[in-house]
C-alpha cells in the first residue's frame, strides 16, 4: 500500500508525543514496527537480514527527525535503541509542556473569520496531545471546552445546547454535531440576506435606468417644441423651470379666504376686477 509521508510531522524536541503516535502509526502501515516493538528476531528471519532491517528502519526515522535531534541519534543503528534514546531525551523535556497545553485549551477561541472545521481540528489535536501524556478529561468537561471556545456571538447557541442536554450532561459529539450544524444554517442565512440585498439593488439600479429612459424620452419628444412662457425649447410652459418658480412665488396672492380674521391687515377698497378659475370674475 502506498503510504503518503507527505504530512508526517518533524521532531523537534518540543512536540515529542505528537510525533511518537504518527511515527508509530507510519511504521506500522509500512509494516516497519518489529525492529522496534518486537521483543525478538522473527524466525523466518536471517540475523544479516535482521540487521539491515533495523538500519533501513533507523534511517527512516531519521529522516522525520529536526537537526537539533539528528546529531543526539546519527549514528544509531539499532532502531529498538534508537527509539529509546529518542523517548530519553525527550519525553521528560514534553513534561513540561502539559501546563501549557491546558492553557491553550481553556483559552482556544474560534475566530470568525476562519473555518469551524480548522477550529474544531486544532481544539481536538490538543485533546489528543494531552492525552498521549496522560491528562485525560470526561466527555462532558470536553464538551464544555469546546463550547466555551467559541465567541461571544454565539452566546445564544451556547445556551440552548447546554438547556436542551439529555439529564443536563454535554457530551464532547452532541456539541460537534451541533456547532457544524449551525454553521450550515448561518451560512445559508447569510447567503439568503445577500441574495435579498442583490435583488433590492438590482430593483433599485432598474427604476432609476426607468426613470432616466421616461426622462431621455420626454426631452427627446420636445426637442424641437417652444415653451409659451420663456420662448426656449426643449420643453412645454408646464414643465418650464422659469414658469414653476415664478408662479410659485404669486401663489399666495391668489388664494382667498372669506374669513376676515385670517388677515393681519385688511383694507377696503376698488382693486378692479378679479378673473376665477371657472371664467367667472369679481369685483
Amino acid at each position: 500500500m502506498e503510504v503518503n509521508t507527505n504530512r508526517m510531522v518533524i521532531l523537534n524536541g518540543t512536540n515529542y508525543h505528537l510525533w511518537k503516535g504518527k511515527m508509530k502509526d507510519l511504521l506500522i502501515v509500512k509494516k516497519m514496527h518489529l525492529p522496534v516493538f518486537a521483543a525478538q528476531k522473527p524466525k523466518s528471519m536471517s540475523d544479516e537480514e535482521w540487521d539491515f532491517e533495523h538500519q533501513q528502519i533507523c534511517d527512516f526515522i531519521r529522516l522525520f527527525v529536526d537537526d537539533n535531534v539528528y546529531n543526539h541519534i546519527s549514528s544509531e543503528i539499532d532502531a529498538k535503541t534508537l527509539w529509546e534514546k529518542i523517548e530519553f531525551l525527550y519525553a521528560s523535556k514534553c513534561r513540561n509542556n502539559k501546563l501549557f497545553l491546558l492553557n491553550s485549551v481553556v483559552s482556544l477561541k474560534f475566530k470568525e473569520d476562519t473555518s469551524l472545521s480548522d477550529h474544531l481540528n486544532e481544539f481536538q489535536g490538543i485533546i489528543d496531545q494531552m492525552s498521549r501524556m496522560g491528562i485525560k478529561f470526561e466527555d462532558e468537561i470536553l464538551g464544555l471546552l469546546l463550547l466555551n471556545s467559541l465567541p461571544e456571538s454565539w452566546e445564544t447557541f451556547k445556551v440552548s445546547i447546554t438547556n436542551s442536554a439529555p439529564n443536563g450532561v454535554v457530551s464532547l459529539q452532541m456539541v460537534k454535531g451541533s456547532v457544524l450544524n449551525e454553521e450550515m444554517r448561518r451560512k445559508a442565512q447569510g447567503s439568503s440576506s445577500q441574495s435579498e440585498v442583490l435583488v433590492t439593488e438590482n430593483r433599485g439600479r432598474s427604476q432609476k435606468k426607468e426613470r432616466e429612459k421616461s426622462r431621455s424620452k420626454s426631452k427627446s419628444r420636445y426637442k424641437n417644441v417652444e415653451c409659451h412662457y420663456c420662448h426656449k425649447t426643449g420643453h412645454i410652459q408646464k414643465h418650464c423651470f422659469l414658469w414653476k418658480k415664478e408662479n410659485k412665488s404669486i401663489g399666495a396672492t391668489l388664494h382667498v379666504t372669506a374669513r376676515k380674521e385670517f388677515f393681519t391687515s385688511y383694507t377696503a377698497s376698488d382693486f378692479g376686477v378679479l378673473k376665477m378659475g371657472n371664467d367667472g370674475v369679481t369685483m
